[in-house]
């Protein structure tokens, strides 16, 4: 059986699950060169980077559990959903329980080792391993408040008796659903902060990181922090490197800033086929800064993304040691290493950071 335990995003962690990617043998019906080419090279080194990442985790300590890819059941040549990458969007561990967003079928093996009592499915989550789903009501789902599903697992943070959590659409915040979870939280002990999406201005993990007590990693535009967490030190980070990126400027225009595979800004066929099918791969990246895309193995180490002198320099001074795990395509997948990982148990207890 597998243990669940999560209080904060900083305790130490002791098992986790990172995500994986369909392999390229799923592809075979694809023939023109300048499609399966860049999309095996991408496939490939997405597999790599993961297991580059799975080993770290190893390395410290960590266990890591991982999809089932081998039991992949659907032929990919008609419609290609997404795949068990960015485990962050899937699930939450919050306190002794998994809230599970999107069951794939991938992530079998691992909610048969859970107690059906710690898992919790919120309505209408999107079952991928029903025989019945299909694209079409995958687009063309119900989309109110009290239909749709609201559980977006990447805007949680946990920081012990505190729960910050976003809304994964505007004006939603006050929705019946978002208050039947934030009732279920309360009962197990949380403060639960309701935030809208358009409050946090992205994913919750893509726009601020909880270090340490008392250290924050973030956007600069997106709250007032000094005010919810006064007396903290606070790293407020600009979005300015997109603008130095010529080629990614000249991919933008033909794909809304969605993606961008370096090397690839003039492949048409390529942007066609990932517009037209891999819809569900991409997000946005042109929002994202994955500087603050990381993952706290504890108090005093994180897994980063890539180098950011800035960053870098904040975590010498309160005695952070930074590993870095590079996903070469974070630009096509728009996740970092916490989009990726999913942290399934981590030792502590729900204390109050502001007794």
């Amino acid at each position: 059986m597998i243990e669940l335990k999560g209080y904060c995003t900083f305790h130490p962690l002791k098992t986790c699950l990172v995500g994986d990617v369909f392999p390229i043998e799923k592809f075979s019906h694809l023939k023109d060169d300048r499609i399966l080419s860049p999309l095996k090279k991408v496939i490939n080194e997405t597999k790599e980077d993961l297991e580059n990442l799975s080993s770290t985790l190893r390395g410290l300590g960590v266990a890591v559990h991982r999809p089932d890819m081998i039991n992949t059941p659907e032929d990919l040549s008609t419609y290609v959903r997404k795949p068990p990458q960015q485990t962050r969007d899937d699930m939450a561990v919050v306190g002794e329980n998994v809230f599970i967003a999107n069951n794939l079928p991938e992530y079998q093996h691992i909610f048969d080792l859970i107690p059906e009592q710690k898992k919790f499915y919120p309505k209408r989550y999107l079952d991928y391993s029903d025989p019945s789903y299909t694209y079409e009501m995958h687009i063309n789902g119900p989309q109110t408040p009290d239909q749709q599903r609201l559980l977006s697992t990447s805007f949680i943070h946990l920081l012990g008796k505190d729960l910050f959590w976003g809304t994964n659409q505007p004006g939603w915040k006050d929705s019946p659903l978002i208050a039947h979870h934030k009732s279920l939280w309360e009962t197990q002990g949380f403060r639960v902060h309701i935030q809208a999406t358009e409050e946090m201005g992205g994913h919750g993990d893509a726009t601020w990181c909880i270090l340490k007590p008392g250290v924050i990693v973030t956007l600069h535009d997106l709250q007032n922090y000094e005010e919810k967490f006064p007396g903290w030190d606070i790293l407020y980070l600009e979005d300015k490197y997109w603008d130095q990126l010529s080629p990614f400027r000249k991919m933008k225009a033909k794909v809304g800033g969605k993606w961008w595979i370096h090397g690839e800004e003039d492949n048409d066929q390529l942007i066609n086929y990932v517009e037209s099918w891999l819809t569900d791969w991409v997000g946005y990246c042109e929002e994202t800064v994955f500087e603050v895309n990381m993952l706290s193995v504890n108090e005093n180490c994180v897994i980063v993304n890539n180098y950011n002198e800035k960053v870098f320099a904040f975590l010498k001074q309160h005695n952070i040691e930074p590993i870095i795990c590079e996903q070469r395509h974070r630009w096509f997948w728009d996740g970092g290493v916490h989009c990726l990982t999913q942290d399934l148990y981590r030792e502590g207890t729900q204390e109050d950071y502001f007794a």
